[in-house]
């Protein structure tokens, strides 16, 4: 089992660094000489995921030889490195557009935030290697740049709640790098908006898997560079709620629970590697053996190749040092309640299971290798038939979810004539303001009680018409062998399979989900009005016409090897 030291972050980066020589344009004639090729787009990325990143990765292979040579990887040579480090810092430079800003070629140009993560990485790194004279060179370019870059960041505004504290992590470390650059006024008037965490420690984008770490490293680089002690105290204040919410986030394997992002993360299965560095940083800040047992631990889940954000860890071990050795014991048997971001969080031991209010995807379970990626349930019913937990409440053991499908005007029912002329483009106006005929909405609840091994359900509908068509769905990723008492097979992406009766088990190695009892009312494939299947996924469906009053269970499993 790898573990989590200096040198072994140095052997990532010199294995990515190796790597990524084959996208660096080395054509003395191209216009884009030195920059780095994005994996994806094949084009030029001046960006902290391309050019920058690049840059300060072989900077900290260069930097360890002369601070720790006894454990700083031999190759690439030294000779190499400075050259490609130095023509990428030209080619960033040129990147530069008349503003001092980069662009980010997939979404942003002239972007204020994506030259803030860009001067957050280099301050870092020119932080550290100052007084090398080896390494001068390049920090006059990358002075330049930053020089350049200020000004633009200033003024150039954000898009998302994390951009504005990446800006703010940028100024801070810019002013105290080079204090003729005066910052002060613009890193306030970000700061006067105040931290976006809640009571809970979640942060507006939620993202445990990408901008908690954004906005972790971000404001734990402020409150390094800042001078007001008041702010420091709630920037560390949000980091330290945010870091201890996500780890009861985690799942046994490291995985984290991603139901409750706003962002690209969503719904992902990821060990969220990009918090380590934030984990060191507050390990060291706040003086936490749990965080740096955190640090430790996911570090040790992940696989060699998929850590990322392998700057940023060399970072904080270089300035900090690695860690005491922790034996913190990370959060593993518990149940929680977070009525601010309502869900319901649930761990026994290797069981780790999640319940959501005011989403479609009720609820989730992760056993070992055995993944049930969600529960959704859904009728035939004028388009608002996909349940959603409008309210949600916790009596003991038992988390209850209720739907009253009232999120369109006019449904359920139909309308009635207006008695006047309805133009063609005032259609959807009018509408609104016809009378209409209502029918009785289709109120039912789901109760989900934690037991030990798994979960009893009940699902009831408590008013509304009889005799619609409605379906509780599984969703587990394809490649599972399901079994019933007589019949198996490996299921295969898309697949709808109906559990009549009975209970049905779907197995990931060892790891066993069974459900049941089944039920079948109807035998709608795709039925109308339930969000499909995702790619890459199965579902199991029971199936009813209301009214539905159904009990069934989750129990989870490992069969003897």
């Amino acid at each position: 089992m790898s573990v989590l030291t200096l040198h072994n972050v140095l052997v990532e980066i010199a294995r990515e660094v190796e790597e990524d020589f084959a996208q660096q344009v080395l054509d003395e004639n191209s216009p884009i000489y030195g920059a780095f090729l994005d994996y994806q787009g094949r084009i030029e990325s001046a960006g902290h995921g391309g050019t920058t990143r690049f840059l300060v990765s072989c900077g900290y292979l260069v930097l360890a030889r002369l601070t720790h040579p006894a454990i700083a990887p031999s190759a690439p040579d030294t000779d190499t490195l400075l050259f490609r480090m130095s023509i990428a810092a030209d080619s960033m430079l040129r990147a530069q557009r008349d503003t001092g800003l980069i662009d980010l070629r997939s979404t942003n140009y002239d972007s204020s935030p994506d030259t803030g993560f860009v001067v957050q990485l280099l301050c870092a790194f020119t932080d550290l290697a100052r007084g090398h004279d080896l390494l001068k060179p390049v920090l006059d370019q990358i002075e330049r740049f930053i020089r350049r870059a200020v000004p633009g960041i200033m003024t150039g505004g954000f898009h998302t709640p994390n951009h504005r504290w990446v800006i703010v992590g940028a100024l801070a470390y810019t002013a105290k790098l080079f204090p003729d650059i005066d910052t002060r006024e613009t890193v306030r008037a970000y700061v006067a908006e105040g931290f976006d965490v809640d009571a809970e420690g979640t942060y507006l984008e939620r993202s445990v898997g990408v901008y908690d770490a954004v906005t972790n490293r971000s404001l734990l680089i402020f409150a390094d560079h800042w001078d007001d002690e008041a702010d420091i105290q709630a920037a560390h204040e949000a980091v330290n709620a945010n870091l201890t919410f996500n780890l009861h986030l985690l799942h046994t394997d490291g995985t984290a629970e991603t139901g409750l992002s706003r962002r690209q993360d969503y719904s992902t299965r990821v060990v969220p590697t990009t918090l380590i560095a934030s984990y060191l940083h507050a390990a060291k800040r706040l003086d936490s053996p749990l965080f740096a047992r955190a640090a430790q631990w996911l570090w040790e889940q992940s696989k060699a190749g998929e850590r990322g954000n392998f700057s940023w860890q060399a970072y904080t071990l270089m300035k900090f040092g690695e860690p005491e050795p922790s034996s913190a014991e990370l959060p593993r048997d518990f149940v929680a309640y977070y009525p601010i971001n309502r869900v319901w969080r649930v761990r026994q031991a290797d069981l780790s299971a999640t319940v959501f209010g005011g989403v479609s995807r009720l609820m989730t379970l992760v056993y070992k290798s055995a993944e049930l990626s969600g529960i959704k349930i859904s009728q035939t019913y004028f388009g608002i038939g996909q349940f959603v937990g409008d309210s949600m409440r916790i009596e003991g053991n038992t988390a209850i979810l209720r739907y009253k499908n009232r999120q369109k005007p006019h449904r359920p029912g139909y309308e009635l004539p207006y008695g006047k002329p309805v133009p063609r483009d005032q259609w959807d106006a009018i509408n609104a303001q016809r009378d209409y005929k209502p029918l009785p909405p289709m109120t039912s609840e789901l109760a989900i009680t934690v037991i030990e091994g798994g979960f009893d359900l009940r699902y009831q509908t408590l008013d509304g018409l009889d005799q619609v068509a409605t379906q509780i769905a599984f969703d587990f990723p394809a490649g599972g062998l399901w079994e019933t008492d007589d019949t198996a097979f490996v299921t295969q992406p898309g697949q709808e399979i109906f559990l009549k009766r009975g209970y049905g088990r779907m197995q990931f190695g060892n790891d066993v989900i069974e459900l049941g009892p089944g039920a079948n009312a109807h035998m709608y494939q795709q039925m109308r009005q339930s969000e499909l299947v995702e790619p890459g996924y199965v579902r199991v469906l029971l199936t009813f016409v209301t009214p539905v009053d159904h009990t069934f269970s989750l129990r989870v499993k490992q069969l003897p090897r």
